[in-house]
């Protein structure tokens, strides 16, 4: 593949400036033949066709490409960025390091911009001509801060950054991009620090048109966090809003199989089971993307002995044919007589020996050949054994084929991300009216004769009313499904239908995509009713997550969607589960619940704890809860729009066409960039209730006597105190022998003492509760989310309503706009043209094939044609 990119930008302007030297000839040529009063509107034409070609011709030369890098957890995210500049300039460690958006930016010049952020106890700030070293530094404490305090700060913003830097992506790529191409890297925070504003806006800014890098941890090989890995994988596409087309997905860390002894195979197997994996966990949740995500681009990697191997061929280029024994031997003793040159002679290349010590964790999995000579000591290899041993290192890390498929992920993509829309924006400008004037004018003059005239204008009412006609029955088509759904709602609201307004949805999604020409939507609509099971899976992952805390007694709330949730509200809820399993609700009593009766005060004020805890961890879940499902419902809203938005957009392509052949010489276009665009607010609220009664009651004490004497003369005693009395004088259970016989049901003691038992009962007062099992609580929140779905059922079809009229009222003004425009041209010509049969003929019939053909030529500015 070619990676000439600037040609596919080069033949878009080529074309677009194509197209005003054919307007120019036309408006040249019709202008000898038009009264002078038609000038102002043709200078006006040709000013906006000026403006907007300036300004597609600017953007076609200066775009914006932006490789925005995010990944699952552990997975080298940041390596990978170093990787992508040739410098270790982000900061990487073994616990999610990357807090918060950095953005990096090509220029030869160094710089680093820390951003004010509300609450930044970080050094904020630029600094110029900055050293790789320096950067690294303040990145870090800036992150280091954030991660450190944000647990006690909650208004504490994510750091927001901004370097400019020489990366070698560019340099290196060997990609031939416009000359003006402005690049940037977008290293995106990590999963857990996405749901803070400032990143969230970042995202929503930045990754919409750029070019994505997934990461996926390959060294995972525990079963759950694999599972988890999968779910966070969608999070990523999700959080990132665009096709999965536009994504490649890096399977990092794969040198992790070159220990197995057939390594190859064991490898190709991960690879083959991993992409089929992502595949399906996506298109499961995101089966819109369905088409894109068959074709998923999927590469290996191992960013890290890449980044080493990096690092060692710069610091060699910077070095003489020496070892750093050499260095230092070649010096003097007397450190204070080094000069400036000779402390960086040394500092350089005792870094070289550093970074080859931390890739010898790799010396095992390199081809014997790049080994030659290597002593188990660094500091005495010799510049050809240090190259040699990087050689190894690039070649296990996949560097080369990773390099090439992301050049040909740009190639192929970066075109489609950025042109359509700058073609979209000149058509809107300039070229639909341009279009639309040349073949309504030349149309109007035709039938600007007397008897033509009176025609048309019946033709333009018969137009019209056809064209109102035809727009009230596609309107009704669009709307019907919906008022069915509006209908079935309301009556599950007055609990006069139990059905499933869900399922409802999916119903009528169906019989929609059975009309022309929604079915060529396919699952486009799949997010109307998709927020149901992701809003549900949420929910199931909070609560199995508290369930297993406390049935095991061990609190972990390590999920992808808790990462999300307010980091201070989640710390509360892990305290508040710590406590409830020292209150023993854990094991079996968090499972199957139980009946608690508390007589003494010690058990009453135990009952009373268990109460306000459970009350409590209501009260946290229902705040984790709340803040997780409102980020899944940021997701699905998004969802629900682009779905919408895409709805329109075959709507009113359809509508175009239509319109078109109704009124063939009008130039009807309906701008789906802006006609498309839905209201974004829309939005889920939730409210959760949990906890259990203590009731005051009562109950009896249950307390037994004996009595004891001769025949009729008894005395009643205690049990415990007959037990004294007969066992007085023996040890241990010696009393259970000799004279003793029975139990204390009726009995007689063998001797002179006859005793009977007795039992009296005493009312006591009591706190009573039934205390309720994980599953109990949990149906509750589980049966309060189901309720919860017909109201938002309900708001999304009054949304839906409301957007479709909307789009209603839009379309309609329009079509109207421009047909008005054509009665207008119509009338003009007719008072100020006069064209007899040898100039419609000779003259404006050709003018009006010359009109068309300028219209299609317009139209057919597209990319790829």
């Amino acid at each position: 593949m070619s990676n000439q990119v600037y040609k596919v930008f080069e033949e878009i302007e080529f074309k677009a400036k194509l197209l005003a030297q054919y307007w120019n000839n036309f408006h040249t040529e019709i202008s000898q033949h038009l009264p002078e009063s038609y000038q102002p509107e043709i200078q006006e034409l040709s000013d906006k066709l000026e403006t907007a070609l300036t300004q597609l011709v600017y953007e076609l030369q200066n775009p914006t490409l932006t490789l925005a890098t995010t990944g699952t957890t552990s997975s080298g995210k940041s390596t990978l960025v170093n990787l992508l500049c040739g410098a270790e300039i982000v900061p990487v460690a073994v616990s999610e390091m990357s807090a918060g958006a950095v953005t990096i930016e090509y220029s030869k010049e160094k710089s680093l911009i820390i951003h004010e952020t509300p609450g930044a106890l970080w050094e904020c700030g630029e600094w110029k001509g900055i050293s790789d070293d320096k950067i690294y530094q303040r990145l870090y404490k800036a992150m280091i801060s954030y991660i450190e305090n944000r647990e006690t700060q909650p208004n504490l913003a994510c750091p927001q950054s901004t370097i400019t830097y020489p990366f070698r992506l560019l340099k290196e790529s060997q990609l031939q991009l416009p000359k003006g191409t402005r690049v940037s890297i977008l290293d995106l925070p990590g999963l857990a620090y996405v749901g803070d504003q400032g990143n969230a806006n970042v995202i929503k800014q930045e990754c919409q048109e750029a070019l994505c890098i997934v990461t996926y941890n390959s060294a995972e090989t525990d079963k759950e966090k694999v599972k988890i890995l999968l779910q966070e994988v969608v999070q990523q596409v999700k959080d990132l809003e665009g096709s999965p087309a536009r994504m490649l997905f890096v399977l990092n860390k794969i040198d992790v199989f070159r220990a197995d002894r057939n390594w190859p195979e064991t490898e190709n197997r991960f690879i083959q089971n991993t992409i089929s994996s992502i595949k399906n966990e996506l298109t499961e949740r995101l089966k819109e993307y369905t088409e894109e995500i068959e074709k998923l681009e999927v590469v290996k990697l191992s960013t890290l002995p890449a980044f080493l191997s990096l690092q060692i061929v710069a610091i060699e280029e910077s070095l003489e044919d020496v070892s750093l024994e050499d260095v230092l031997e070649d010096l003097s003793s007397n450190e204070e007589k080094w000069t400036e040159h000779d402390k960086s002679r040394v500092a350089k290349a005792q870094k070289g020996v550093d970074i080859c010590t931390k890739a010898q964790q790799f010396t095992g999995l390199i081809d014997r050949k790049y080994k030659k000579g290597l002593s188990a000591m660094p500091e005495e290899w010799s510049k050809q054994n240090r190259l040699g041993f990087a050689e190894g290192l690039w070649k296990i890390s996949y560097a080369e084929e990773f390099q090439q498929n992301l050049r040909d992920h740009i190639t192929q993509h970066f075109p489609k991300l950025v042109i359509p829309e700058i073609i979209k924006r000149f058509h809107e400008s300039a070229g639909d009216a341009i279009g639309r004037w040349s073949l309504q004018t030349t149309t109007a003059i035709l039938n600007s004769s007397e008897e033509k005239y009176q025609k048309e204008c019946e033709n333009i009412s018969h137009i019209r009313s056809s064209l109102e006609l035809f727009l009230q029955v596609s309107n009704k088509q669009l709307r019907d499904p919906f008022e069915k759904l509006e209908t079935k709602v309301k009556q599950v609201l007055a609990e006069e239908s139990d059905d499933d307004v869900v399922t409802y949805i999916r119903e009528i999604i169906d019989e929609l995509q059975r009309i022309e020409p929604y079915s060529d939507l396919n699952q486009k609509l799949f997010p109307l009713f998709a927020w149901s099971n992701e809003l549900r899976r949420g929910l199931m992952e909070i609560l199995e997550a508290v369930a297993k805390s406390l049935e095991t007694g061990r609190v972990s709330l390590d999920s992808p969607n808790l990462k999300k949730a307010d980091v201070i509200q989640v710390k509360l809820l892990e305290s508040c589960l710590k406590r409830l399993v020292d209150l023993d609700y854990t094991a079996s009593v968090a499972k199957n619940g139980t009946t608690i009766e508390a007589k003494t005060e010690a058990e009453k004020k135990k009952l009373k704890q268990l109460n306000d805890e459970l009350n409590q961890l209501a009260l946290h879940l229902n705040i984790v809860i709340n803040d997780v499902l409102k980020q899944i419902s940021k997701q699905e809203l998004n969802r629900i729009f682009e779905s919408v938005s895409e709805l329109f957009r075959c709507h009113l392509s359809y509508l175009e066409k239509r319109t078109n052949d109704i009124a063939s010489n009008m130039a009807i276009t309906f701008p789906d960039s802006e006609l498309s665009k839905v209201d974004k607010k829309l939005e889920f609220n939730f409210q959760f209730r949990a906890g259990f009664t203590i009731t005051e009651g009562t109950w009896l004490e249950k307390k037994e006597t004996l009595s004891t004497g001769y025949g009729t003369d008894q005395t009643k005693i205690t049990i415990q105190e007959a037990h004294r009395r007969n066992t007085k004088g023996k040890s241990g259970w010696d009393w259970l022998g000799g004279t003793v016989k029975g139990f204390f049901n009726d009995f007689i003691y063998e001797g002179v003492v006859e005793q009977k038992k007795y039992i009296d009962y005493t009312p006591r007062p009591s706190d009573n509760a039934v205390i309720p099992s994980l599953g109990e609580l949990f149906e509750t929140w589980i049966i309060q989310t189901l309720d919860e779905q017909t109201g938002i059922v309900n708001q999304i079809t009054k949304w839906l309503f409301e957007q479709i009229d909307v789009l209603k009222k839009n379309v309609d003004k329009i079509q109207n706009d421009i047909i008005d425009r054509y009665q207008e041209r119509l009338d003009k010509a007719k008072q100020e043209i006069a064209i007899d049969y040898e100039q419609e003929k000779n003259l404006w019939l050709p003018m009006q094939e010359k009109a068309k053909n300028l219209k299609e030529e317009f139209s057919g500015l597209k990319l790829g044609n």
